[in-house]
């Protein structure tokens, strides 16, 4: 597929709090998007806007009532989407306050109709912003739950690449590898540098999901970014009402649906070597690849077994794969 060519965002880290920073770029022409979170580190801004969700609604209200030039949005994913698709074009800014998904860098915006998510096109960031300050200084609990999240949904690139080749015919590993090889070196730098939710690996965290965010931008489109497992998390979501945004987060979620969908890769291929790179990795980052520590997240086997089982119609690899109803294969998974 032909790649787009725009001018990307800048990825910049910055030594200062988001108080600071907000302080220093916003102008009086400059609309601040933000969530109950964070509104308090950007609370002496004029301009300013708080987004509890990504309900469509809110878009055109913010829009007619509020005289922009430019917007600052500053948060969690929420947050994030409801800036870009309020800006219609203007410049943006975004600032993450947690490394929790994929969507930093993004020109999408998932956004809610009806109660149903639906991904669209929105406005490509002129810069994304991370404040090391804020992030080495939250409670580290936080910070290893969110950067957990962040990694769960970055690998989640193998399991939409294995889904491309699946649809197309050709299984190979090098062509899974070679779709997303950017992914792929991030899975071996988690292998050979990981050393705990610090400076460094914070850093890279916010580097590899710049850098998966411009994949879907330079191709415009989302296949090498989610698959199957978003589809099972948007299942479970349905399903288990309980979910929240904090429990389980959203990269524990997608990380389940990779691991289940790699290791059928390789029982289909003979071939368990992105399997073992996988499961080497998650257990490194301290995400979940047993049904104890599925459950310590909020997720249980009967969850996964009812999402699964809800998606068999969604014409993906993870989906096809349990219309015969072959659970069994999760015990090979998570009881290994």
């Amino acid at each position: 597929m032909k790649e787009i060519s725009l001018k990307m965002p800048d990825l910049e880290f910055l030594d200062e709090s988001i108080c600071s920073i907000v302080g220093r770029i916003a102008d009086n022409e400059t609309l601040l998007v933000t969530d109950p979170y964070n509104f308090p580190k950007v609370s002496g801004h004029k301009n300013i806007v708080v987004v509890r969700n990504n309900d469509s609604g809110q878009i055109p209200i913010i829009k007619e009532s509020r005289e922009y030039r430019r917007i600052i949005a500053v948060g969690g994913c929420a947050a994030l989407d409801i800036g870009r698709a309020c800006a219609g074009g203007k410049p943006i800014i975004v600032i993450p306050a947690i490394l929790s998904t994929s969507c930093i860098s993004l020109d999408r915006s998932v956004i809610k109709y009806n109660g149903v998510n639906t991904l669209e096109k929105t406005t490509l960031p002129e810069k994304v912003l991370i404040s090391m300050k804020d992030l080495l200084e939250m409670p580290q609990s936080e910070l290893v739950k969110w950067c957990r999240s962040g990694f769960g949904d970055l690998f989640t690139m193998v399991a939409a690449s294995i889904d491309l080749q699946y649809k197309s015919g050709d299984m190979s590993r090098d062509k899974v590898i070679a779709n997303v090889r950017e992914c792929f070196d991030a899975l071996e730098w988690v292998i050979k540098n990981f050393d705990g939710y610090n400076d460094f690996s914070v850093r890279a965290l916010a580097r590899f999901l710049h850098d998966s965010s411009l994949v879907m931008v330079k191709r415009d489109n989302s296949a090498l970014n989610a698959a199957g497992e978003h589809v099972l998390y948007h299942a479970l979501l349905k399903l288990q009402k309980q979910y929240t945004s904090l429990r389980p987060t959203h990269g524990q979620i997608v990380a389940a649906g990779t691991i289940i969908a790699v290791f059928i890769y390789g029982e289909q291929t003979r071939d368990m070597s992105i399997y073992e790179k996988i499961r080497t990795a998650f257990a490194k980052l301290g995400i979940a690849i047993s049904y104890g520590e599925l459950s310590i997240a909020g997720i249980e086997k009967e969850h996964i077994v009812e999402g699964l089982a809800a998606i068999t119609g969604s014409g993906t690899h993870l989906g096809d794969y349990f219309k015969t109803g072959n659970f069994e294969v999760l015990d090979r998974i998570f009881l290994a």
